[in-house]
């Protein structure tokens, strides 16, 4: 009986630190004590709640990751998030400025502006004496040698170019400020009106009747749908049909850009890979350099959004992102 009752005492005192330290625990809230600018975020992208100091940091993104996967982004005033998707929506924080990485991209950015130029400039006197040398009287043979030189160096100039422009977009892009959205996607169609025409290939522009208005850079804006209208007429023409539509289309809050085409349209994992620096389709031939997409990623990254694909109707993607609109 003894030994029962010190048995109880025994289980007694030990439940009464377990106790005090179980009530305690459950009483821990860090969300107000987090040293960095946080928001929990729903599955839209919308934010719920917000902390951290002085916490006037734009969350709001176009697209938030799946549970328990950690991504990197830009808030939509630019600044660098840190991302975790949880159930029923995700969990982003503010990252602190990084001066070496800043110094890193920005040395990065003068070494490839530099380096383009030195590859650019024989280049383009090696492309105008073969430019030369076709016209003159050679051999059929000589001929295809001639064009093979003049196709293999498009390659190394489109290479080069891309170059320069994703080490710039890495250092900062270009400055942002009040754009109409049916000029950005006007003056992006407009490039590829004679290529469309020498293809046989239907490109059409769809642009709100209103005035609609975003604030973004406009010469990275209109690359990044350059890039993917060039992707559209090279990739994108395998359905069956023959037509591309370049489009922006508004609400109240945003104004999302689109180009869609009739090609067999790319899943999530297989959009994400093509998005790396240097990476190609499975069976891609022609000039290219593996890095329009990325860099469609890293404008987009600047401006706080992220490219989407969806199913377009009646067969073929739909590439599109979404920038908040201005007032």
């Amino acid at each position: 009986m003894i030994r029962v009752a010190l048995v109880v005492v025994w289980l007694a005192l030990g439940a009464v630190p377990l106790a005090w330290w179980w009530r305690g625990r459950r009483r821990v809230d860090v969300w107000p004590a987090l040293p960095v600018p946080a928001a929990l975020l729903d599955t839209s992208g919308a934010v719920l709640r917000t902390t951290g100091p002085a916490n006037d940091v734009r969350f709001a993104i176009d697209a938030v990751p799946a549970p328990g996967r950690i991504v990197r982004g830009r808030g939509g005033d630019g600044v660098p998030l840190a991302m975790t998707g949880l159930p029923g929506g995700a969990l982003a924080l503010a990252l602190p400025a990084d001066p070496v990485a800043e110094r890193r991209d920005r040395v990065l950015a003068e070494l490839g502006a530099r380096l383009a130029h030195d590859i650019n400039t024989p280049m383009a006197a090696v492309v105008g004496h073969l430019d030369l040398i076709a016209h003159e009287q050679i051999s059929p043979a000589a001929m295809v040698s001639v064009r093979t030189c003049q196709r293999e160096l498009l390659r190394l100039q489109t290479t080069a170019a891309d170059l320069l422009a994703y080490t710039r977009l890495r250092a900062g892009g270009g400055v942002r400020s009040l754009q109409l959205a049916g000029a950005l996607v006007e003056d992006a169609a407009a490039a590829f009106f004679d290529r469309a025409d020498e293809e046989r290939v239907v490109l059409s522009v769809e642009v709100p009747d209103e005035r609609v208005a975003v604030v973004a850079s406009e010469g990275d804006i209109v690359r990044a749908l350059r890039n993917l209208i060039a992707n559209a007429c090279s990739h994108g023409l395998s359905g069956g049909g023959r037509d591309i539509v370049v489009s922006a289309d508004a609400d109240e809050q945003s104004v999302t850009f689109a180009v869609a085409d009739r090609g067999p349209g790319l899943g999530a994992e297989e959009l994400a890979s093509l998005s790396q620096p240097l990476v190609r389709g499975p069976g891609v031939a022609g000039p290219g350099s593996g890095l329009g997409l990325a860099i469609v990623g890293e404008i987009l990254t600047g401006h706080g959004a992220s490219l989407q694909c969806t199913a377009r109707g009646g067969g073929g993607a739909v590439l599109s992102f979404t920038l908040p609109r201005a007032r």
